[in-house]
């Protein structure tokens, strides 16, 4: 039996409808492999997700875990034709959605974030890194920016405290960087107070020196040495984990 158009767009809904809820199983060309077809299917979505969120998914247990994937994939039509990229849509369904546990754990959507840049920094395109040198010389003042990198504020302290351990008390303005280095190609974290975060996104859009940066931490501090020595120090922390590259 040939198909129209029309009807194999309609036959690849029903299958897709079929195969995140389990409900009305469309007639195919070899009916015995269609349950088939949505255990792998699941099962795919189901490992994808186990993999990207470990932290997520061992504190909310197995139980809540399970009906969390399961509502996710029946009430979600994905978007993105790339299987590693699909976290980030529950990450997005599960901040427009209802939950039952959402308001015992305010804080899950920032967790299930965090976890999910981690593999977005780890999987992101090479960037161009122009030459540098890790000394700076006189003609050589401007800091090279690791580009491989993001910048989340967040609201409870989700990369730095267990998540069975967070409660309403953590309420507050938190930042963390998440970069690649660009050595190993392996993805670090690093908290941050916010003079620093606002150096980090000067020397990420703009040439920054070293008495840029000065000027920045002295809307903070007012002693001169504290500035340069807080300053000097950030650079060489920067530098020493691959946030900073080096100068140019």
């Amino acid at each position: 039996m040939s198909l129209t158009k029309t009807d194999t767009v309609t036959l690849q809904e029903d299958l897709a409808f079929y195969c995140r809820t389990g409900l009305q199983e469309p007639i195919t060309s070899i009916q015995e492999n269609t349950p088939e077809y949505r255990r792998i299917v699941f099962g795919i979505v189901k490992d994808t997700l186990k993999t990207a969120f470990p932290i997520a998914r061992k504190f909310l247990g197995k139980k809540k875990w399970k009906k969390l994937v399961y509502y996710f994939f029946a009430n979600h039509q994905c978007k993105t034709p790339q299987v590693w990229k699909l976290p980030l849509e529950l990450c997005e369904f599960y901040r427009e959605h209802s939950f039952p546990f959402k308001k015992e754990f305010p804080f899950l959507a920032e967790l299930l974030y965090f976890e999910w840049l981690e593999i977005e920094v780890f999987m992101m395109e090479d960037s161009d890194i122009p030459e540098f040198t890790l000394q700076a010389r006189p003609e050589q003042k401007t800091i090279v920016a690791n580009p491989e990198i993001k910048i989340l504020g967040l609201q409870y302290p989700v990369h730095i405290k267990r998540a069975k351990d967070i409660t309403e008390a953590d309420i507050g303005q938190y930042f963390v960087t998440i970069h690649r280095n660009n050595i190993d190609k392996q993805v670090y974290f690093n908290d941050w107070a916010y003079p620093f975060i606002e150096m980090i996104i000067q020397i990420n859009e703009q040439e920054t020196t070293l008495k840029d940066l000065e000027k920045i931490y002295s809307k903070y501090e007012s002693n001169k040495s504290t500035i340069r020595k807080t300053t000097e120090d950030f650079v060489h922390f920067a530098i020493k984990n691959n946030i900073i590259l080096g100068y140019n």
